[in-house]
C-alpha cells in the first residue's frame, strides 16, 4: 500500500465529510431522532424520552433530551421515586456523534481497492455499519448524561458499565471503534471481491 496517495485521499474525505456534515449535519440527523430515542427507551427501563430535538445552545447546534423517570432509580443509597412531573433536560454537540461516521467514511475512501468491484461493495456494506456506529454510540451517551445527574447529585464517586462506555467513546472510542469497522470492512469486501472473480473464473461464459 502506497502511504502518500492514501494519506493524500484520507485528508480529501476528511476536508470534503466535514463540509458536507457543517452543511446537512442536522437534516441528516432529523429523521434518526425517532430511532434513536426509541433505543434509549429500550436500553433504560427508569427513564423514559419525553423529547429528543435538535437546539441551539450558544453558538452550538446540540442534541437535547428530556427525558421523565417511570421506574424508581436507585444510586448509591439514595431512591429517586417516579414523578409523572419531573423533568430532566442534557445536551450533547450534534457534532460529536458524526465524528465515527466521518472516520469510517475517511477510512473507506482512502482505503486502496485490489478490484474496481470493492468499490461498490464498500458502500452496500457502510450502510449497515454507519447504523451501528450511530446505535453504539448517542443512545448510550446521551443516557449516560442522564445517569451522571443522579450519581453527581448522590453518589460522585459510583460508577456503571454505561457510565464507562460513555467516557470509553468521548475519550476516543469513537475512532478507535470506527477503525476497527473499517478495517473488519475493507478485509471482508477484499474477500467477498475475490471469491466472486474466482467463482468467474472457474466459470467461464
Amino acid at each position: 500500500m502506497k502511504l502518500r496517495p492514501t494519506a493524500l485521499r484520507f485528508v480529501i474525505a476528511i476536508c470534503l465529510n466535514g463540509a458536507l456534515l457543517l452543511a446537512c449535519g442536522e437534516a441528516l440527523m432529523q429523521p434518526l431522532l425517532g430511532p434513536l430515542g426509541a433505543l434509549i427507551d429500550l436500553i433504560d427501563p427508569q427513564h423514559r424520552v419525553v423529547d429528543l430535538s435538535i437546539a441551539r445552545k450558544g453558538a452550538d447546534t446540540v442534541v437535547r433530551l428530556e427525558a421523565g423517570i417511570r421506574r424508581m432509580v436507585l444510586t448509591g443509597h439514595h431512591v429517586t421515586f417516579a414523578d409523572p412531573r419531573a423533568r430532566a433536560v442534557v445536551t450533547t454537540p450534534l457534532a460529536a456523534f458524526w465524528l465515527a461516521p466521518s472516520m469510517l467514511l475517511a477510512l473507506l475512501a482512502a482505503w486502496p481497492v485490489r478490484r474496481a468491484s470493492e468499490w461498490p461493495l464498500r458502500a452496500l456494506c457502510a450502510l449497515p455499519v454507519l447504523a451501528l456506529l450511530l446505535a453504539v454510540d448517542a443512545p448510550f451517551v446521551l443516557d449516560a448524561e442522564l445517569w451522571a445527574l443522579h450519581r453527581d447529585a448522590h453518589a460522585p464517586d459510583s460508577s456503571s458499565a454505561m457510565l464507562a462506555w460513555s467516557a470509553f467513546m468521548k475519550s476516543g472510542g469513537r475512532f478507535v471503534l470506527a477503525g476497527l469497522l473499517a478495517l473488519a470492512l475493507v478485509a471482508w469486501v477484499q474477500r467477498a471481491a475475490g471469491g466472486r472473480r474466482a467463482v468467474r473464473s472457474d466459470h467461464p461464459a
